[in-house]
């Protein structure tokens, strides 16, 4: 999620300082493993998963660890290591999983709905991370999180400087339209150019230069959907960050929010061009 334009304190100029420290030592590690894919890659996005779940409980019920989490993590792992191994009974372990969430949030007494919605939250964006890895590699993995944190710094930059009308004041207050047209033209560059320079790794998705420039825009913009999304689940809950595990960034919703509509897209967008 990128962080709000409106606030020109020195403790934000500090906490600025702190949010790029900590992107220049997590950035290196992540595209290694995006890369490299596998195993790493695996138990990295299953690590992920199991933040997501925590954070996501701590936001709805003020509880980062409590049985119900653990029976959404188990379900979650169970469900990702038949996807990665392939198992023919995935469908009958989603469903079988769907009921265990919603019996234990019954039983114990949670908010259901709100339960379920988490499970899917985490679980659909990772599912859809390794299908893309496996299917079409890393490079596009690559990609698509460059999209996501061009369109996030563009934003930033653009509506701090720019301003102007306000794009959802009761779920973002901070967001501005300047910043989405600025964090979607940057996006839209840089996404295009990476494309431009992977076009000889075998990626059928790189290949057109004018498909490649319209998908990285609306990749972006669909990006923001999901960072919008988040806000408004923490608004409801009032709750300013999922979590604390990253210095100057929150937890892990609030850096990978993005992920939740575009990387199901990609894979559909994917599909779609290597089925051609």
């Amino acid at each position: 999620m990128a962080p709000d334009p409106e606030a020109t304190s020195p403790p934000e100029k500090s906490n600025l300082l702190t949010r790029v420290i900590s992107a220049l030592v997590m950035l290196p590690i992540a595209i290694y493993v995006m890369l490299t894919g596998g195993l790493p890659f695996f138990i990295l996005v299953t690590l992920l998963t199991i933040l997501i779940l925590s954070e996501w409980n701590g936001i709805v019920e003020q509880k980062p660890l409590s049985l119900l989490v653990l029976v959404k993590v188990i379900c979650a792992v169970l469900l990702l290591l038949a996807l990665n191994f392939g198992s023919p009974y995935l469908i009958y372990s989603f469903i079988c999983s769907v009921v265990s969430v919603l019996t234990a949030a019954y039983l114990l007494k949670a908010k259901v709905i709100w339960a379920l919605t988490g499970f899917l939250y985490a679980l659909i964006p990772s599912a859809a991370f390794l299908l893309i890895n496996e299917s079409y590699g890393g490079v596009v993995i690559l990609w698509m999180m460059i999209l996501i944190w061009s369109m996030d710094t563009g934003a930033y930059f653009v509506g701090k400087n720019v301003g102007g009308p306000k794009m959802s004041p009761k779920i973002s207050p901070n967001k501005t339209w300047s910043g989405l047209i600025g964090g979607a033209i940057t996006a839209m560059i840089l996404g295009s150019v990476f494309g431009y320079y992977m076009k000889d790794a075998n990626t059928l998705i790189f290949n057109d230069a004018t498909i490649l420039l319209i998908l990285s825009g609306l990749l972006a913009l669909l990006s923001q959907v999901g960072d919008l999304a988040e806000s408004a689940v923490k608004r409801t809950f009032k709750v300013k960050d999922s979590g604390s595990i990253i210095p100057g960034h929150g937890g892990v919703m609030d850096r990978i929010d993005g992920v939740l509509f575009v990387a199901p897209a990609v894979l559909m967008v994917a599909y779609v061009i290597y089925a051609r």
